[in-house]
């Protein structure tokens, strides 16, 4: 047992290249205020991956890399252990990132005017990367019932008619489902009777709460698989999204021989030395970084979720059940969207992603990430049960 993880301590990130801490009185007009909104942690990277990287930057000789099995089998292991998904060995391609993984993909497998299903609110890259690739989107609005967001499979079932690919987000950003076995069956047996490709982005897999499993959809069976291309990195879970790596999973030889042909035409097979390495040393050496941080997110969510009920209960939160970030829904403000972005950063002094950015569904609601020290959020929480007492005197 090695010694205790203090994520409490605080990261000073102001002059460190951070897009979250970088030009705040630009972005925002004030340096008061506390940035709440890119889905990257406060939290340093473990250890031993810290460790590799300034072990590796003093050999001093940063030439073209070479991948060898090692990188490979690292993430083959993490995904048997962590949930029993035993993928077939060759079927993993490198990345950059998952949002322009998704894009190649897009551009491989579908064709101008093609009709891509994505289920708003959702995390907005996805609507953008369809409509610059000149596709049409298509939304499979969830829905909000007893505080919990449910598929629509009538009307999921209706677009799939007249799709070709279905991003799904799994677990759910922003609202945090994390969707059962039975649903994902579901899912997938009505794109497979359509003929529609499942794109699998399962980039927050790894943050679960309350005893929760993440079920890959293509571990679901051989069948699924062959109709399903996964997307995932370890950039969110240990927070080293600036080094750039991510992969790309498609078990059936059909899908990947596409796939692969296609990003050869852009050369993109390399990838960046600093990252691979990084990924490795995640998944060989720091899962117990990774369980740590989640029991501290964890207690983060459970703090915010019952702040809000407690003491702003004109505001509704919906309970996350993975992910580091809340949806608040701040509807009974009776604010434009516009209004209450102007508000959260002028009166409560934080800066959220506004929830019209997710889609219309997403309008009246504000992402918060709580991947930060507990004291953070509790200033930030102060900062808006204070300025919502204010609104309503």
């Amino acid at each position: 047992m090695g010694k205790k993880i203090n994520f409490d301590k605080k990261v000073n990130r102001a002059g460190s290249d951070s897009i979250k801490y970088a030009n705040l009185t630009k972005r925002y007009g004030s340096d008061e205020v506390i940035p709440m909104w890119v889905a990257d942690m406060d939290f340093k990277s473990a250890f031993k991956i810290r460790k590799a990287l300034e072990n590796r930057a003093k050999e001093g000789v940063f030439g073209y890399p070479y991948n060898d099995n090692s990188i490979y089998d690292s993430i083959y292991s993490w995904q048997k252990r962590r949930y029993e998904w035993d993928i077939k060995k060759g079927s993993i391609s490198l990345a950059s990132g998952v949002v322009n993984s998704i894009a190649f993909i897009i551009q491989a497998f579908t064709k101008n005017n093609d009709t891509i299903i994505i289920q708003t609110p959702v995390y907005h890259p996805f609507a953008r990367l369809i409509k610059e690739n000149d596709r049409k989107v298509s939304k499979n609005s969830l829905i909000l019932k007893n505080g919990k967001y449910e598929i629509n499979f009538k009307d999921f079932e209706k677009k799939a008619k007249d799709a070709k690919a279905f991003i799904l987000c799994n677990p759910h950003n922003p609202t945090g489902r994390v969707f059962s076995k039975k649903e994902l069956l579901k899912l997938a047996e009505i794109c497979i009777e359509n003929d529609v490709l499942i794109i699998s982005d399962e980039i927050h897999s790894d943050f679960l709460y309350d005893g929760r499993k993440h079920i890959p959809i293509a571990s679901l069976s051989k069948h699924i698989s062959r109709h399903t291309i996964t997307v995932n990195a370890p950039s969110k879970s240990f927070n080293i999204a600036g080094l750039m790596t991510s992969y790309v999973i498609c078990e059936d030889k059909k899908l990947e021989a596409v796939y692969k042909n296609y990003i050869k035409k852009f050369e993109l097979m390399d990838n960046n030395i600093f990252g691979t390495l990084a990924l490795k040393s995640a998944y060989n050496d720091c899962e117990n970084w990774m369980n740590e941080v989640i029991k501290y997110l964890q207690d983060n969510r459970d703090f915010a979720v019952n702040f809000i009920k407690d003491k702003i209960p004109l505001l509704d939160v919906i309970k996350p059940e993975a992910t580091y970030l809340l949806w608040i829904d701040f509807r009974k403000l009776g604010l434009k969207p516009n209004q209450l972005e102007k508000f959260l950063i002028t009166k409560a002094k934080i800066g959220l992603n506004n929830g019209i950015i997710y889609g219309k569904e997403g309008s009246g609601f504000a992402r918060l990430n709580f991947g930060t020290q507990k004291s953070v959020l509790k200033k930030a929480l102060n900062n808006l049960k204070n300025a919502i007492n204010d609104f309503i005197v």
